[in-house]
């Protein structure tokens, strides 16, 4: 890195400024609780300008084409900012309703606190209009801004097949998803057990 650096004319900032500009910037993440993990999709983080839906014989890519087919995207990655700090993986409340999860933090100076989180696209089968939007975080004020990297078509009216009844519905998915995932873990302990 010093010959690079001495040669670009640049030097180091370091990984908490790094993390910053990633946040500030909206660039999603890898990693568990993070923008791209098992719980969001790279087209829900705004990745349109680095995917190809056309490209063939890709992991997922059956299913990422399908939902961009069908702008099936129910989230939205966006930046927040607070005048304190907020925490990873806390609820994003607007209206006294969860809109979202926190995936991203890091502290901008001073105090004041930067997050990536991902919102919902409609509330009560509306276009909900988040830019701007004052949400809580934690107990703390946040201000919603778009992610700069993310970049996504333009957001239409929801067909009515393709949105979920409302959060009691999504719910009653995770709790399904739990349940099997526990019957599963019973069922390779009571086999392993019987070997």
């Amino acid at each position: 890195w010093k010959l690079l650096a001495d040669k670009l004319k640049v030097r180091p900032v370091g990984s908490q400024a790094f993390e910053r500009l990633r946040v500030r910037d909206g660039k999603p993440a890898l990693g568990e609780g993070k923008e791209l993990s098992p719980e969001h999709n790279p087209l829900e983080a705004g990745l349109f300008h680095c995917l190809d839906v056309e490209k063939g014989c890709s992991i997922g890519q059956e299913v990422i084409k399908r939902i961009h087919a069908k702008n099936g995207i129910l989230r939205r990655l966006w930046v927040l900012e607070a005048k304190g700090p907020m925490q990873q993986g806390s609820d994003i409340i607007w209206n006294e309703r969860k809109v979202g999860a926190v995936t991203s933090v890091c502290e901008d100076g001073g105090g004041k606190g930067l997050a990536l989180g991902y919102l919902k696209m409609y509330l009560n089968r509306e276009v909900f209009a988040a830019e701007g939007q004052t949400v809580s975080v934690g107990g703390v004020s946040a201000v919603v801004r778009p992610a700069s990297y993310a970049q996504y078509p333009e957001q239409q009216e929801a067909e009515e097949e393709a949105l979920p009844e409302d959060d009691s519905e999504e719910e009653e998915k995770r709790r399904k998803k739990a349940e099997m995932k526990a019957r599963m873990e019973e069922w390779l302990k009571q086999s392993k057990e019987s070997n």
